[in-house]
């Protein structure tokens, strides 16, 4: 049986040579880096997508009082993913009262000021306009305007604030580096990067770009033959 070297430390390369090892032979001319990264992207990106809408479950139960709040309160098992997308922004300066959001940006988590004071959300601006005559220093308030940030009170003087954000994912790109006609992984270029997705999350990966390309493999399989190559990949670095 072919043998994969679990040394690699780009989950990326890990994922493409699982896949590679489970595709049937006479598929393989037409799994080429650029089709393996678009099914890798959508691949992820579905999985994204269910992350949130579990989270949605979970807001609803919070709603009822079932769970506390906050996404540091959220069940483990959808946490450490979710908060793999995490972003705290650096100062960013309030300017006749708005900030542009980051490009990146997908769900907003909360807003700080950078004197420590929280700031609080309005859902909408209907909720913003009645609110923002009640706002002060000491509890000022914001709400999303497409892809600006509105804050209130009103400031004759720019100042700051940081905000967190769940982040959009990044586009994978398997680099390599092309050698006698063979394609050889080059992490080492400018344009590469990395799976964007939580670690614990690599096989289920797998599973879902095998599906793209018409193979259907269980999460036990996978499971199985993952701990069957790292204990062959521990024994021949043992050996030597």
């Amino acid at each position: 049986m072919l043998s994969i070297n679990f040394t690699y430390t780009k989950m990326i390369d890990r994922i493409k040579k699982k896949v590679e090892f489970f595709i049937n032979t006479e598929m393989r001319g037409n799994f080429t880096p650029g089709k393996f990264e678009l099914a890798l992207h959508d691949a992820i990106q579905g999985r994204n997508e269910e992350y949130f809408y579990d989270l949605n479950k979970l807001i609803v139960r919070e709603n009822r009082g079932m769970i506390s709040g906050g996404l540091s309160n959220i069940p483990d098992k959808f946490s450490s993913k979710i908060l793999h997308y995490l972003v705290e922004s650096p100062p960013l300066t309030i300017t006749n009262d708005r900030i542009g959001l980051p490009s990146d940006w997908r769900y907003l988590d909360e807003g700080e000021l950078v004197d420590g004071n929280a700031v609080e959300y309005c859902k909408n601006k209907r909720e913003f306009n009645i609110l923002k005559s009640q706002a002060t220093t000491q509890y000022p308030i914001y709400t999303i305007i497409g892809d600006l940030l509105l804050f209130a009170p009103t400031s004759a003087t720019p100042y700051q604030t940081t905000i967190s954000y769940i982040r959009q994912i990044k586009y994978p790109k398997w680099t390599y580096t092309a050698v006698d006609g063979a394609e050889l992984f080059n992490p080492d270029a400018v344009d590469f990067q990395d799976a964007d997705i939580h670690s614990s999350e690599e096989n289920e990966i797998v599973r879902r770009v095998l599906m793209s390309f018409g193979v259907n493999l269980k999460e036990e399989d996978l499971q199985r033959f993952t701990m069957q190559e790292e204990n062959t990949d521990f024994n021949q670095n043992n050996a030597t």
